[in-house]
């Protein structure tokens, strides 16, 4: 019966895709279906929520377990859930649901969370660290390409840092007929583009290290002008985030350099910021061994907002196998499978009963 419930949680979260920073219909539908179905305390923590389950006698450490409920922003406009964080989040209230009634010797505290794609959400669910005596914290993420139902994670760095970063040069414009009246980005910007391969070697830092260029914009479709300003955009990752740092900073500064050298205009930005995913090892044990977990040999290129959590309180993010045909994250053929439902309730529960 609760995996019917959950199952039909799933569908009319995926039924109703909303974008970081909008998710008021979905946040309604999940503290709607817990009030209705648990006696859970419901206490806003920044854009979310959490659930809190307390037991004063309790002995061993309280934990919190988190799942995020945002949908991925489509390019051109609306959302859909191509990432699962429908199923997370239904998965998350299936376990709070499955220990109702059960006798638990801790505090458990079931924390859901909004804009983790854009990676603004995790920061502002910290206060639960301020309001809450919280020892551990936990949280899973559907991993396609993996045998179903299947549990992985590994102590240091699950996931990798990232960041997106926008590059822009300033210059003069002038007739096309007389580029030379002009001050041209053209010239620093493929200087540039063809620097960052070797920037982001990783024997140069200790660890992988990726630059991604996401794209570049020079000029206008205005073929009687000379371009005159440039943008460049790239996504940065690193296991570790001193790397990412160093990264970072190496790409400025041949940025701001390559713009002097020319005379251009330069300015900079970031968004889309998140930290390494980095586990305690302890924490990471208790999932090998209370999940029956397995060992991932190295980390995801991928982020994850859940490593802000990792800096104020010691936990573990793990991943659990979405099936090995399953289409990967962030495509249009991605659905999260139904089946994995039962798992994730499982490995959550398991983790919560200690």
């Amino acid at each position: 019966m609760e995996l019917d419930e959950i199952r039909a949680l799933r569908r009319a979260l995926h039924g109703c895709p909303e974008v970081s920073g909008q998710e008021a219909k979905t946040k309604a539908l999940l503290m709607d279906f817990l009030r209705a179905r648990t006696g859970l305390e419901l206490h806003p923590c920044g854009e979310g929520f959490y659930a809190a389950r307390r037991e004063p006698e309790g002995t061993k450490p309280p934990i919190a377990l988190r799942a995020d409920y945002d949908a991925l922003a489509l390019p051109g406009g609306g959302a859909a859930h191509l990432c699962g964080h429908d199923g997370h989040a239904a998965a998350l209230c299936g376990a709070a649901l499955s220990l109702e009634g059960e006798a638990l010797d801790r505090d458990v505290f079931f924390l859901f969370q909004p804009a983790e794609e854009t990676g603004a959400g995790a920061p502002g669910c910290l206060e639960l660290f301020d309001r809450e005596r919280v020892a551990e914290i936990y949280g899973a993420h559907n991993l396609p390409g993996y045998p179903l139902g299947r549990v992985f994670t590994r102590p240091g760095t699950f996931a990798c840092a990232s960041r997106g970063v926008m590059l822009a040069f300033e210059g003069r414009p002038a007739h096309a007929a007389y580029p030379e009246d002009g001050l041209s980005p053209a010239t620093a910007v493929g200087r540039l583009l063809c620097a960052l391969p070797e920037l982001a070697r990783a024997e140069r830092y200790g660890g992988l290290t990726l630059c991604t260029v996401i794209g570049a914009e020079l000029g206008e479709r205005a073929f009687g002008t000379a371009a005159a300003c440039g943008e460049v955009w790239l996504t940065l990752r690193a296991e570790a985030d001193g790397d990412l740092e160093r990264l970072y900073g190496d790409i400025l500064r041949l940025s701001a350099g390559l713009a002097g050298e020319y005379g251009l205009g330069f300015r900079h930005g970031v968004q889309d910021v998140f930290p390494a995913t980095v586990n305690d090892p302890e924490c990471a044990k208790q999932v090998l061994e209370q999940c029956g977990g397995e060992l991932l040999p190295a980390p995801m290129r991928w982020s994850e907002d859940f490593g802000h959590y990792l800096r104020r309180c010691p936990g573990a993010f793990f991943g659990i196998g979405a099936g090995e045909g399953c289409p990967a994250l962030h495509t249009r053929d991605y659905q999260y499978p139904d089946e994995l439902l039962g798992p994730t309730v499982g490995a959550f529960r398991r983790l919560a009963l200690g």
